[in-house]
């Protein structure tokens, strides 16, 4: 399972995070609880996910939540990348799940834009910078 990386200030509907290499996820989640699907969610995701590869177009994540008694529940749930994202919405057949699907193409516009780009140049910058630092320092 890969890390995950809040991304907030890139999406507004939906928590945009960053996989540790780079790429980003939606939630599948937040994507079943935003498209207002009455199955349960395993149900729901292993019928939207079973034609995607798992580790190239979602991976799996463990969550956790606290339920009604104070208790830590852990919940299995998928980053999907913003392709699968998209196609999942578009399949529900809603108009909800047709506005997700046209929110991730801004999303993903957004993500490519030049700004964007030249923002994680100069962090893996920074970081390639650092660790050399540290090499050096030992």
């Amino acid at each position: 399972m890969q890390a995950l990386k809040t991304k907030s200030n890139i999406g507004e509907m939906f928590n945009i995070q960053e996989k540790e290499n780079g790429e980003i996820a939606i939630s599948a989640r937040e994507l079943y609880k935003a498209l207002e699907v009455k199955k349960r969610f395993s149900a729901w995701a292993e019928i939207n996910l079973k034609h995607f590869k798992e580790n190239r177009d979602f991976t799996s994540v463990l969550t956790s939540t606290v339920v009604n008694n104070g208790a830590v529940r852990q919940l299995e749930d998928y980053a999907l990348t913003l392709d699968v994202a998209k196609h999942v919405a578009m399949m529900s057949g809603t108009e909800k799940g047709f506005d997700f699907r046209e929110y991730f193409i801004q999303v993903e516009k957004a993500w490519n834009s030049p700004e964007m780009i030249m923002q994680r140049a100069l962090k893996i910058a920074n970081n390639t910078i650092n660790q050399l630092e540290t090499k050096i320092e030992r």
